[in-house]
């Protein structure tokens, strides 16, 4: 049984986050990570992430069976199984509804590229992701073609998802990408974004997508 693995901790504490942060509102969003003894643990559904402790989260397999847990596993599992299953480096992913990358996807915009240093050299471009309808695999079977390359992800019409080293950075990636749609928003009223040069782009480390 994985009942002490200590990855669950950081699970509740990023959900926390979440919710402290307004990345959520009521029982939005999903977060998960890769299992000490196989398989991935995930928020379970219809509870506010406030709320999660250790206690209610729910261990599935890579089909989405539920292997420990008394709870049902969130409805998003399958999107957030796909990253595990196309990159062995990921080992965190989490999925909210911030309001200005929510508000980007549901314009059906994407968001600029090649803006802010640390975002080139940390997460890379982010994806815009067509619609897929959520709660089931049909939203999984669209990310999937994105996930070898990208780190963050627009989802059209719904919300954002990170995917990192950790679920930790994967967390703190999916509050990066908010703060740069809100910099981007802002940045409207002035004259819109500018990137930065090619040249200037050559002289920063690659994001990884391991």
């Amino acid at each position: 049984m994985s009942g002490k693995d200590p990855v669950k901790a950081v699970i509740v504490h990023c959900c926390h986050l979440m919710a402290q942060k307004g990345l959520i509102a009521g029982t939005e969003g999903n977060v998960s990570a890769r299992a000490r003894d196989g398989g991935v643990w995930m928020t379970p559904s219809n509870l506010n992430k406030g709320e999660v402790t250790e206690e209610v989260l729910v261990r599935v397999d890579f089909d989405g069976e539920v292997i420990e847990g008394d709870r049902q596993p969130t409805s998003e599992r399958f999107m957030h199984l796909e990253f595990y299953k196309q990159r062995p480096g990921v080992n965190g992913v989490a999925h909210g509804h911030p309001v200005f990358s929510t508000a980007y996807a549901a314009a059906q915009r994407k968001l600029p590229k090649n803006i802010l240093p640390e975002l080139i050299a940390t997460i890379g471009d982010v994806a815009l992701v067509p619609y897929g309808t959520p709660s089931g695999p049909k939203l999984a079977a669209q990310v999937a073609p994105h996930i070898g390359s990208h780190n963050a992800f627009l989802l059209q019409n719904h919300g954002s998802i990170c995917c990192g080293e950790t679920v930790l950075q994967a967390y703190q990636r999916l509050e990066v990408v908010e703060a740069f749609a809100k910099t981007c928003w802002a940045a409207e009223a002035i004259g819109g974004v500018k990137p930065v040069s090619a040249e200037a782009i050559a002289d920063l480390p690659a994001p990884s997508f391991a």
